[in-house]
């Protein structure tokens, strides 16, 4: 079957990826062949690929259909953007199959630090980086404690924000506003504010405590920027610039640069994303890391830089590093993009099932 390049169920970001890759090589003079896998019938994103499948629902069961698949279809890579832990626990066994794997690392550890807020922090830290300023929270008695010397300091008082230590998409973020009405986190919850009171009072009707950050809401603007790494060399990458509703594609700037530096020192593998913040004086700081594509990754494409398609190419062999390198340069173009909402048309059976899997 030539050039075969499995993705594995994703977070967010799946569909872009299959997008991206099928694109590019539209017109390109090779061709490859794109397996899509998930566990449920998500057949908007299945039914882009060459070939779907439906993982096991098991962890028990993964190996055993990785190894059929890679043997049956003659996978060269596989890349996975969920359950990454697993598979990086696992990365010995996958690669005995003879395939590459990617997961965004290529340690435990470094999943374990990007997920831990506040030891990332640390971590940035020692290595000299501009972090936003990040305090572990263990009871609400200790929130409440920080909420209260914050307000004693009148003219040096903060604007504070909390959000869990461990979590993605941002659940569970919200902006403390005394001025926020008791209801406001109800009436209009995208705003994400919320009165100190009303989330304090929520939070000690929990029997249990799960650890928080709490931190200072920075100005911004903000930063997310998509990059295609290699055991934590840089290859390519893409700044989103968000402002309002629009958000602008860039590739220089100190954001730009302090997300690549940082992408370096977690020794970033795949495809990844590191999101940045505007301190008071219009210093990019950082949030956070999250060792998979984004689920913007998509946007990027506006820019002229294809990352999940330098991404096949590269794990397939198709493009040298300096190349790729080059290439990431040379297509770029700025950009302003707005995302929209749409609706596609879903195909209740999928027709690039294999036989045996039935139909979804």
């Amino acid at each position: 079957m030539g050039h075969v390049i499995w993705l594995m169920e994703g977070l967010s970001s799946q569909r872009d990826m299959i997008l991206g890759i099928k694109n590019f090589f539209k017109n390109a003079h090779k061709t490859i062949t794109v397996i899509a896998s998930h566990r449920h019938n998500r057949n908007e994103i299945l039914s882009l690929a060459d070939i779907a499948l439906i993982e096991p629902p098991d962890d028990e069961q993964r190996l055993s259909f990785i190894d059929a698949t890679v043997k049956q279809y003659g996978v060269k890579a596989i890349h996975t953007g969920r359950n990454c832990l697993w598979f990086e626990s696992h990365r010995h066994n996958i690669e005995s199959f003879g395939v590459s794997l990617t997961t965004g690392a290529t340690r435990i550890a470094m999943f374990e630090l990007a997920n831990d807020k506040v030891e990332f922090a640390g971590t940035m830290t020692a290595h000299g980086l501009p972090v936003v300023p990040s305090l572990r929270i263990e009871s609400a008695d200790e929130l409440h404690t920080q909420i209260a010397s914050n307000e004693r300091l009148e003219s040096e008082k903060k604007l504070l924000c909390v959000k869990p230590v461990t979590g993605i998409y941002g659940m569970g973020f919200w902006r403390f506003d005394d001025k926020a009405s008791p209801m406001a986190a109800f009436t209009h919850p995208d705003n994400r504010k919320v009165h100190p009171e009303t989330y304090l009072h929520a939070l000690k009707q929990q029997e249990s405590f799960e650890p928080l950050v709490l931190m200072p809401y920075l100005p911004g603007p903000e930063y997310s920027v998509d990059m295609l790494v290699e055991q934590g060399s840089v290859i390519a990458a893409v700044a989103r610039r968000k402002e309002g509703a629009l958000q602008y594609l860039e590739q220089s700037g100190s954001a730009y640069e302090l997300a690549k530096t940082c992408a370096e020192i977690m020794e970033a593998d795949g495809l990844v994303n590191v999101q940045t913040r505007n301190n008071d004086h219009g210093v990019p700081v950082l949030l956070e890391i999250n060792m998979r594509p984004s689920g913007g990754i998509g946007y990027t494409f506006h820019s002229g830089v294809n990352l999940p398609a330098l991404f096949a190419m590269r794990k397939l062999g198709l493009i040298s590093e300096a190349e790729a390198r080059l290439l990431a340069t040379d297509s770029f173009s700025p950009a302003v993009v707005r995302s929209m909402t749409d609706v596609i048309r879903y195909n209740t059976t999928l027709e690039n099932l294999p036989l045996s899997e039935g139909s979804a």
